[in-house]
């Protein structure tokens, strides 16, 4: 059986890009995006949208001169997917910000907002995905360094204050491996999911992965304690192939389970503290196996609505969303193989799965987010964001321009506008409704 413990392996970098910092300083460039005059500012790699975002009108060079006043909307029932934008839900009906780009080559698959510290735009990092090896007697710097995810907090977005941190816990390669998507708690915590069938070696036997759970402190996070095991304050070993997570309510999660098709609900319930390893007071409970399908390299985002327990998933191998009705189902046999003799891992029955969109409308969903009544779906294929009623109504489009396998996460910020991920080149963009 593997354990946390046993996967520490042994360091194949330095401590040195643990964390990095950026300067403030940098070139001023000029840059323009349809209908969206911009002022940006090239920050070690940082690309900040800093000017034209105002409400244009045909007086302002940004309105591409199309003869009258841009007709704006202040709320989602005067327009309908208000955070997509206006007009028909073109490119050129919206103004687009690019706000960030990555220091290195990494791919990011999912973007969000601290809760608490709203001026904080986190992002999810992985490496590509390598050929090389990562077994126990062939652990290739490449192969193994390949694993291993990361954070990037970037602080003010869009202003000429901007910052960013890159951040990775001292024992990425297990806690946090090929990271498809997070979730926030509420209580000072976040969790990962990982595209991974085990936390060890790759010639290891055991289907040993799951979701980790860390503290959003960032005093906290990636700075592991003397003699402990990286900074994770608790972690979970039985959803292999993890695509995608939820938050709930205090320390519970739900899990996209690739390999099993299925979703999972983790409750850490009280985590072990910074780098250790006790996950005997956890809980797992598997919801409708065999009914989602997993697409490799694709995240399968989902979001929890909390007004009535449903939790809507980006199904990206099957091309649809569908609904999980959460208060469904009944707990039935025990969930086997039970690797951190968990009290209590029960397979639920009778759970209830409707779909949202079904197949043919869109063609691989991966990114989700709800506001306001309205789902904003990422087709990772066509490059469209895909408005949507919660009964499947279709609201509005963006063709963002990205070419398939592009788009990927997408989110709503504190300031109301849409923000979506370039998945292989790990630029950010904002969407600005006019």
């Amino acid at each position: 059986m593997g354990t946390d413990t046993d996967s520490r392996r042994l360091r194949l970098t330095t401590n040195a890009d643990v964390t990095r910092g950026f300067s403030d300083t940098g070139t001023a460039i000029m840059t323009s995006f349809t209908r969206f005059s911009s002022v940006v500012l090239r920050l070690c790699g940082l690309v900040i949208a800093v000017a034209g975002v105002a409400a244009c009108t045909s007086d302002d060079p940004g309105a591409g001169g199309d003869g009258g006043a841009v007709v704006g909307c202040a709320t989602v029932a005067e327009c309908p997917g208000g955070v997509i934008g206006l007009g028909d839900g073109a490119l050129g009906s919206v103004g687009i910000a690019q706000i960030y780009a990555p220091e290195q080559a990494l791919e990011v698959t999912d973007i969000a907002f601290h809760p608490d510290r709203t001026n904080e735009l986190w992002v999810l990092r992985r490496p590509y995905p390598s050929s090389q090896p990562c077994d126990e007697n062939n652990a290739t710097a490449a192969g193994c360094n390949a694993l291993e995810g990361s954070i990037a907090v970037i602080v003010d977005p869009g202003t000429e204050q901007v910052k960013a941190t890159a951040y990775k816990d001292p024992n990425a390669w297990h806690f946090m491996r090929r990271p498809p998507a997070f979730a926030f708690g509420d209580n000072g915590t976040f969790a990962t999911v990982a595209e991974a069938r085990t936390g060890n070696f790759l010639d290891s036997v055991i289907d040993y992965e799951g979701p980790t759970l860390w503290s959003s402190n960032l005093a906290m996070f990636g700075v592991e304690p003397p003699g402990k095991n990286g900074s994770h304050l608790d972690m979970l070993h039985t959803s292999a192939f993890g695509m995608g997570i939820a938050h709930e309510i205090d320390n519970v999660y739900w899990v996209f389970n690739g390999q099993k098709g299925s979703i999972d609900r983790y409750d850490f319930h009280g985590d072990h503290g910074p780098g250790n390893d006790d996950h005997s007071d956890g809980e797992v409970a598997r919801y409708i196996e065999g009914q989602l399908t997993r697409l490799e390299n694709v995240p399968s985002h989902m979001v929890f609505d909390s007004s009535d327990g449903s939790l809507y998933i980006a199904d990206a191998g099957a091309g649809r969303v569908v609904r999980l009705d959460t208060t469904s189902g009944t707990a039935g046999s025990p969930m086997l193989p039970n690797y951190d003799q968990l009290a209590n891992a029960r397979m639920m029955t009778g759970a209830t799965l409707e779909e949202v969109v079904g197949a043919g409308s869109i063609t691989v969903p991966s990114g989700l987010a709800l506001h306001e009544g309205v789902l904003y779906i990422t087709d990772n294929a066509t490059g469209i964001i895909h408005a949507v009623s919660l009964t499947g109504e279709a609201l509005r489009t963006l063709d963002t321009g990205l070419a398939a396998g592009e788009l990927a996460a997408f989110t709503v910020g504190p300031d109301g506008k849409g923000y979506y991920a370039n998945k292989q080149t790990g630029d950010i963009f904002r969407i600005d409704p006019r």
